[in-house]
């Protein structure tokens, strides 16, 4: 597990939520990275930078509620099945990506890695990289809160592509546990990406578990599905994470 990495990984997926093209210039290079390009429409928002590496990153902003952005909420609540390669996603997640990568494929050079990381809705789209880069190009993947969007057959077939990626959970997040196990809205064709382990941080700063994604009890509490508190409770275990190590 390379801790730092997850740290800036969710710094970033954190300033993709910055919606002004100037602010978000400001976020990413104050994370040491050169900024490229948004691309931002109802329903999608994300932002290509470069590392202090030279390495390409693509952050995936999550549900813009605050700023009103009712197409996000929508997209993270549909539930309506779409087969893709592979098996089956949720309509709302999957809608639109097709477009988000061909601007990203515009972008890149041909051939280069793509590291990709996003939170909630973002963290979603993160699981479906396999789908539109091919595999060879698929670099870093962080996905952090991300609701319950795809099926067991769809981990099945991309397992090897997604072997690497970094999957964040925190504290008793509601949104994260959605599409919820019981009640009136419980659809349980949608599950966690069942392999490997997915990193937990418990709702005491600095604790946390490695657990695979069924095992994870859910929970009630919309505050935890926060991005900057997910970011301060994973920056804290980083560091204590690398002096004991």
């Amino acid at each position: 597990m390379d801790w730092q990495a997850a740290v800036l990984a969710a710094a970033r997926a954190n300033a993709a939520y910055v919606i002004d093209e100037t602010g978000s210039k400001t976020a990413f290079e104050a994370l040491g990275d050169t900024w490229i390009a948004q691309y931002k429409n109802a329903s999608h928002q994300a932002v290509l930078s470069a590392d202090a590496q030279g390495e390409t990153r693509l952050s995936i902003s999550g549900t813009r509620a605050s700023a009103f952005k009712v197409m996000d909420v929508l997209a993270d609540m549909s539930l309506d099945p779409v087969a893709v390669t592979g098996g089956y996603v949720t309509a709302g997640v999957h809608e639109g990506m097709q477009e988000l990568w061909d601007w990203v494929l515009e972008i890149v050079p041909a051939g280069d890695v793509v590291h990709v990381a996003g939170h909630s809705l973002g963290g979603a789209r993160t699981h479906m990289t396999p789908l539109f880069l091919p595999a060879p190009q698929i670099g870093q993947l962080h996905s952090f809160e991300s609701p319950k969007f795809a099926d067991a057959a769809f981990y099945a077939s991309h397992a090897a592509a997604l072997a690497n990626m970094v999957c964040v959970l925190n504290g008793a997040d509601l949104w994260a546990s959605w599409p919820w196990k019981e009640g009136p809205l419980k659809d349980l064709r949608w599950q966690a990406r069942p392999q490997p382990e997915h990193v937990w941080m418990k709702e005491s700063d600095g604790e946390f578990a490695m657990i695979q994604g069924a095992q994870w009890p859910e929970g009630a509490d919309p505050t935890d599905h926060d991005i900057s508190r997910v970011q301060a409770r994973l920056a804290k275990i980083a560091s204590e994470q690398m002096v004991s190590g």
